[in-house]
């Protein structure tokens, strides 16, 4: 919420479970994004393995700038998404040269 107006969001994705176990994990730990239910191939086409979150930041082209294997914190995340936002799209970069 604190960056969104930045263009900031987040898309949670899981491959192990079905829609009512993601409602009832909400319950427990309610979570204020959208979460996706993939397919049998998400898994392996994104190489993790089960058990492990993996998270990862892409910027504002939609390209992987990071991948984090398992928990972190939030000033972890924000140590690496504070900079993506300031910069700006590829389309204003590419108007200012």
């Amino acid at each position: 919420r604190e960056h969104g107006a930045r263009g900031f969001s987040v898309v949670g994705v899981t491959s192990d479970d079905t829609p009512e176990q993601v409602r009832d994990f909400q319950k427990d730990i309610p979570q204020d994004y959208t979460v996706l239910i993939g397919d049998g191939d998400t898994r392996s086409r994104f190489n993790n393995g089960p058990g492990l979150p993996v998270t990862y930041i892409l910027d504002r082209d939609g390209r992987v700038r990071e991948k984090i294997v398992g928990p972190k914190d939030r000033a972890g995340f924000e140590a690496l998404v504070r900079p993506l936002l300031d910069e700006p799209p590829a389309a204003t970069a590419s108007n200012t040269k």
